[in-house]
């Protein structure tokens, strides 16, 4: 008797009786980014250009957009509290706040730093050839001291610059679930300049920066189970609307990750 595997079956239910489409998106993205010996060393000239070219090296060095010229906050460095690591991975849990309530600077900055702030020239996660090609943004809607905003965070300076004002409608419409915007002290949105890293390593650079965007977050949860702070990794987010909030032009940068903060004791 024959048996039909898991894997077929959940198939099915996406494509029905008749099985995965020819040109399923999925598998061809995962063929195209996918590498063989015969194709790997074709690569090497673009490592040897980026061994060569200072002017390269300083521009991979300087990987994040930078808004000096902005009126911001100036984060606290060393302000996340001393804790075991294993009784920090047994108290993280994906958890929305049950209310509003606000999130202190002091707050933010720790789970910032602990995310991606850069340290002797690099950061606190794993990158593909250390290219970071990810951003880190802040929808505040609850920031102690603070208006409701957009903010973009600077890993070199520790540094939230303020993009401009944040409509909370629509970062409720953002979201596949409004009501998470009602009750978030901030969203924390993850993007990624995909072209700092596909120029190395072509179609696998997109892989690359999706597990970046992975690790960050994990951080994030870490860090918010260290402070008392409840947080919600979102995958469920309408993609245009949230480039939009973030600045993201959705080709060149793109919303890959969400995180719904909520204030102390939320």
């Amino acid at each position: 008797m024959s048996r039909v595997g898991p894997t077929a079956e959940f198939a099915s239910l996406v494509y029905g009786p008749s099985g995965v489409d020819a040109d399923d998106p999925a598998e061809a993205f995962h063929e195209s980014s996918r590498l063989y010996p015969r194709v790997a060393p074709g690569r090497l000239g673009t490592l040897l250009d980026l061994a060569d070219s200072p002017e390269l090296q300083q521009t991979v060095a300087r990987s994040s957009r930078l808004h000096p010229h902005r009126p911001g906050i100036e984060l606290e460095r060393g302000a996340l509290p001393e804790a075991h690591l294993r009784d920090v991975l047994s108290a993280r849990r994906s958890r929305g706040p049950l209310e509003r309530r606000p999130l202190s600077v002091r707050e933010l900055g720790a789970v910032l730093e602990t995310a991606y702030t850069v340290t002797a020239g690099r950061r606190p996660v794993p990158s593909g050839g250390a290219l970071y090609p990810l951003e880190l943004y802040v929808l505040a809607l609850t920031l102690e001291h603070a208006e409701c905003s957009t903010f973009h965070y600077d890993p070199f300076g520790h540094r939230l610059a303020r993009l401009g004002p944040l409509d909370a409608d629509l970062l409720a419409a953002a979201l596949v679930e409004p009501a998470l915007a009602e009750r978030a002290a901030a969203v924390l949105v993850v993007t990624a300049m995909f072209w700092r890293s596909r120029f190395k390593y072509g179609l696998r650079g997109y892989r690359f920066a999706l597990l970046e965007a992975g690790h960050v977050v994990q951080n994030v949860a870490l860090a918010a189970a260290a402070l008392g702070l409840s947080a919600l990794p979102v995958g469920g987010f309408y993609d245009r609307r949230l480039d939009a909030l973030v600045g993201a032009d959705g080709l060149d940068e793109a919303s890959l990750y969400a995180v719904v903060l909520g204030g102390a004791g939320a």
